[in-house]
């Protein structure tokens, strides 16, 4: 069991602007451009990640059946002291690109400074939690 002292999880779906409906070279395109940055250094804060991967299965859904394509990082924040970690999953599904992202620690009631971010394993378990639904709403 991991317990989790400051965390967030987040999706966002990006299929285009107000009525302009993305295409799926555009998605694919912002894809591609995501995945290139994500890959290099997805933080501000934290230098490049430390895991990343090509996406073949997340939670129940697969690769070619259930999405298009679709990568996964995780990566460390270091603000002054205290560590944040962060896994972020990146999935096109024709002209939709869904960004899953899950963050946080894991020292609850301590100081700040004193936190260490979570796994790379926690991080992917909630975020293998939550692809189905997230999935499910594009469709």
């Amino acid at each position: 069991m991991v317990t989790i002292g400051r965390a967030g999880l987040s999706i966002t779906y990006d299929a285009g602007l107000g009525q302009l409906t993305a295409s799926v070279q555009d998605a694919k395109d912002t894809y591609a451009i995501k995945r290139r940055n994500d890959y290099r250094q997805p933080s501000v804060f934290g230098g490049a990640p430390s895991w990343k991967s090509t996406i073949q299965e997340i939670g129940t859904a697969n690769a070619g059946e259930h999405f298009d394509e679709g990568y996964y990082v995780y990566f460390v924040d270091e603000i002054g002291e205290a560590g944040h970690g962060e896994g972020k999953a990146v999935l096109r599904m024709d002209n939709v690109v869904i960004t899953i992202s899950f963050s946080g620690d894991d020292v609850p009631g301590r100081r700040i400074r004193d936190d260490r971010p979570i796994g790379n394993a926690a991080a992917q378990a909630a975020l293998n939690a939550v692809a189905g639904q997230a999935i499910a709403a594009v469709r």
